[in-house]
C-alpha cells in the first residue's frame, strides 16, 4: 500500500510539473505571438506614414524621370502594409476594404509610371487620396495606440480573428470610413462595373426554373443518376445570384452539381468514385469530351487543353465567335475525366455562362511581322482570339506561336498583339 501511495504521489507530482511546463510554454507563446502583433502594428504604421510621404510627392513632380521613385515606393508600401495588416488579429471588414484600397491604390501607381493614366486623372485622384490618407492615418494612431497601451491579453487578439465585427475596438467604423475613401477615390470605371456583373450573372434573364425542372434537365444531362437519391436545397438569401444545389448518391457514385435558378444552367458537377486500372488513349479521351460537350449544350466550344495526373484528364474548352473564329479565352468551360473510361467526373462552366462582352468595329489594322519580330523569331501559327487588356476590357488579337532559334538552344511563345493598336496583351514561353 505504501508502494502505491509513492508512485501515486510520484505521479501527481510529474503531472504537476508537466502542467506547470505546459502552461509556462504556452504563456511563453501568447508573448511572443503578442509581441509580433504588436511589431507588426508598428510597422504598419511607420509604413503609413512613409506612404503619406511618397503619395505628396508623387504630386510635386511633372517630369517622369523623376516621379519613377515616389510611384515606386507607392506601389512597394501598398504592398507591404497589405500583407502586414492580413497577417493581424482586426476586424475582417475592416482589413477586407483597407487591402482593397491599398491595392487600388499600388495599381493606380503602377498605371501612372506605364504612362496609362493621365497627369490631370493623376493629380485629381492623388489630391483626394492624400488628403482621406491623412485623415485616416490620425483615426489609426488613435485606434493603434489606445489598442497597443491596453495591452490585450492573447486570449483576446484570438477572439479578434475569429469575430467578424471587432465592436470593441471601433475598427469596423474604420472599415466604413475606408470603403468611403474607396467609391470617393476610385469608383468602378465602366469596364470594371461590367466586369463585376458579369461575375455576378447578371445578364442572365431567362425565365426561372422550377426545383423539378432542374432535376430532370441534371437527369437528361447525366442519364447515370436518373435513379440516383438526391438532395436539393436553393442558394442562401443574399447570393451573388440564385442557384440550385442537388447532392446525389447512386452505387459507388456521389458528388453534387449547381444549376442556376434563372434558365436552369448548368454551373459545376463534381463526382467521386474509384478509378479503376483500364486506360483509354488520349484520341479516346477527346473525342469523348467533345461528344459530352455538345450532349450539354456546349456547341460553339473548342478544345484547347488537355493535362493528366494519375487518375484522371482535364481538358479545357473555350467559346469560338462565329464571325472570325476567334478563340475567346474567358469564355471557358473545364471538365474533369476519368482515366478508366472517359467518364464525365467534374465541369466548371462558370466562365462560359458569364459570356464576356466583345468589342463591337475593332479595326484589324495590317502589321509587318517582320519588322515586328526580331529575325531570329519565326511565326509558327497565327490566329484569331480575345483576351483582356489593363482596364479589362476584351479585345480582339493576333494570336501567334512564335519559334525563337539559336546556336545552342530554341524557344516557343505565345503572343497575343492587340489587332487596332499594336499592344502586345500577353507574352507566354510554351518551353
Amino acid at each position: 500500500m505504501k508502494i502505491l501511495s509513492s508512485i501515486l504521489a510520484i505521479g501527481l507530482i510529474v503531472m504537476g510539473v508537466f502542467l506547470y511546463n505546459g502552461k509556462q510554454n504556452e504563456a511563453e507563446l501568447q508573448r511572443d505571438l503578442h509581441a509580433q502583433y504588436t511589431n507588426r502594428m508598428t510597422d504598419a504604421s511607420l509604413k503609413l506614414t512613409d506612404l503619406q510621404e511618397s503619395v505628396q510627392q508623387a504630386t510635386i513632380f511633372k517630369d517622369e524621370k523623376a516621379q519613377e521613385e515616389p510611384l515606386e515606393d507607392i506601389w512597394r508600401l501598398s504592398s507591404d502594409i497589405k500583407t502586414d495588416i492580413a497577417s493581424l488579429p482586426l476586424s475582417r471588414e475592416f482589413t477586407t476594404e483597407w487591402m482593397n484600397y491599398l491595392g487600388r491604390l499600388g495599381d493606380f501607381a503602377k498605371l501612372k509610371s506605364q504612362q496609362k493614366v493621365t497627369d490631370d486623372k493623376w493629380q485629381n485622384v492623388t489630391a483626394q487620396v492624400s488628403s482621406n490618407l491623412d485623415e485616416f492615418a490620425h483615426e489609426w494612431e488613435n485606434a493603434t495606440t489606445e489598442l497597443l497601451s491596453q495591452g490585450e491579453p492573447f486570449s483576446q487578439w484570438l477572439q479578434e480573428i475569429q469575430t467578424i465585427e471587432a465592436s470593441n475596438s471601433g475598427w469596423s467604423g474604420m472599415a466604413k470610413q475606408v470603403k468611403g475613401y474607396s467609391e470617393s477615390d476610385f469608383p468602378l470605371t465602366a469596364s470594371e462595373s461590367d466586369k463585376q456583373k458579369i461575375k455576378d450573372l447578371k445578364s442572365i434573364d431567362d425565365t426561372p426554373k422550377t426545383e423539378q425542372e432542374v432535376v430532370e434537365r441534371m437527369k437528361e444531362m447525366f442519364p447515370k443518376f436518373t435513379n440516383a437519391r438526391l438532395i436539393t436545397s436553393e442558394s442562401k438569401p443574399g447570393s451573388a445570384y440564385p442557384f440550385y444545389h442537388i447532392q446525389f448518391n447512386e452505387g459507388i457514385r456521389s458528388g453534387y452539381a449547381d444549376f442556376t435558378k434563372k434558365g436552369g444552367h448548368l454551373l459545376s458537377l463534381l463526382v467521386e468514385r474509384p478509378i479503376g486500372t483500364d486506360r483509354i488513349s488520349q484520341e479516346e479521351m477527346k473525342e469523348k469530351a467533345k461528344k459530352s460537350a455538345k450532349s450539354f449544350g456546349f456547341k460553339d466550344v473548342e478544345l484547347i487543353v488537355t493535362r493528366e495526373n494519375h487518375l484522371v484528364w482535364h481538358v479545357v474548352f473555350v467559346r469560338i465567335e462565329p464571325k472570325n473564329k476567334a478563340r475567346i479565352y474567358a469564355d471557358a468551360i473545364q471538365m474533369k475525366l476519368a482515366k478508366d473510361d472517359g467518364e464525365i467526373l467534374g465541369v466548371n462552366t462558370m466562365e462560359y455562362i458569364q459570356k464576356e462582352k466583345l468589342p463591337v468595329n475593332q479595326k484589324i489594322v495590317p502589321i509587318d511581322w517582320k519588322t515586328f519580330f526580331t529575325s531570329k523569331a519565326k511565326i509558327q501559327e497565327e490566329r484569331f482570339s480575345y483576351t483582356e487588356n489593363n482596364q479589362m476590357q476584351q479585345r480582339l488579337c493576333y494570336e501567334l506561336i512564335v519559334l525563337k532559334e539559336t546556336d545552342d538552344q530554341s524557344h516557343t511563345f505565345r503572343i497575343l498583339v492587340d489587332t487596332e493598336t499594336k499592344e502586345v496583351l500577353q507574352t507566354e514561353m510554351l518551353n
